[in-house]
């Protein structure tokens, strides 16, 4: 449930003086770090984590790296790579692996440059592939394997996600087949269908899942029943979903009666 500011400190959830003020800082300020917290409240960082984490749990504010910023401010924004790694780690390595699973030597397969497929990477370190992947982070991980191909699609640096994107990079992308697609993304919903936050980036994708012969989304629950700024691909493009075991069952029941394979682990 997300709370308005008129609810915050009435009929939600009970927070103590100091997550009071932490929550009024956050309306006037874009990120508050928690070295600057511990300082000002004359408490230890770890016990402003601790406020950190309940008040995210609450849906007050979106933990990042080194601090906090205003839930509010991440609508239709792409969170840095460096904060978007230390979000439901445990959920994206566990999905990450998994996916794995599905992955056959000899296959051509795609990475996007998402923190999951980063984790998917790691995985894939005794495999016989070819990779095309946007993402700089993937192309680093996988470049001193010796039976793994990798192909950069080229394009311009996005410093934000780290990857690759453009006209350059969708003209390299179409001589390529892809056997298997996979994607993270802001936002999937069953009518809506999966969807980013960064309109050149979801263009790259579109073009990649349009020449794979599956595409396989790797999301955890929290990514359900949200809508980001461009919607990219339909649900019946997919192919596979992997999420974590918080997923709804009845999430989880409605797009296997789409005809869409569900894991959850």
């Amino acid at each position: 449930m997300t709370y308005t500011k008129s609810e915050r400190f009435g009929r939600g959830p009970h927070l103590n003086p100091r997550q009071q003020r932490i929550v009024r800082r956050l309306d006037e300020e874009d990120k508050l770090r928690v070295s600057t917290l511990s300082s000002d409240f004359g408490v230890t960082e770890e016990t402003i984590r601790r406020d950190l984490e309940f008040l995210e749990k609450h849906e007050l504010l979106i933990r990042v790296h080194g601090g906090a910023i205003p839930k509010e401010k991440t609508e239709g924004f792409e969170l840095p790579v460096l904060d978007r790694q230390s979000k439901n780690m445990k959920e994206k390595k566990a999905i990450a692996a998994m996916a794995a699973s599905f992955i056959n030597d000899g296959e051509i397969i795609a990475l996007d440059a998402s923190t999951t497929c980063l984790q998917l990477a790691k995985n894939l370190h005794h495999k016989q592939l070819t990779v095309i992947t946007n993402s700089i982070s993937v192309s680093i991980e996988l470049a001193h394997q010796k039976d793994i191909t990798v192909i950069l699609t080229g394009g311009y640096l996005r410093v934000e996600s780290m990857s690759l994107v453009g006209i350059s990079s969708d003209k390299i992308i179409n001589d390529y087949h892809v056997d298997k697609f996979f994607i993270s993304c802001s936002g999937i919903d069953l009518k809506w269908g999966v969807s980013e936050s960064h309109e050149l980036q979801a263009q790259t994708k579109k073009r990649i899942a349009s020449l794979a012969e599956q595409t396989f989304v790797l999301a955890d629950h929290s990514k359900f029943g949200h809508k980001s700024l461009v919607h990219w691909l339909p649900t019946e493009k997919i192919h596979t979903i992997i999420s974590d075991q918080q997923l709804d069952d009845d999430i989880a029941k409605q797009y296997q009666s789409a005809g869409i394979y569900v894991h959850r682990v």
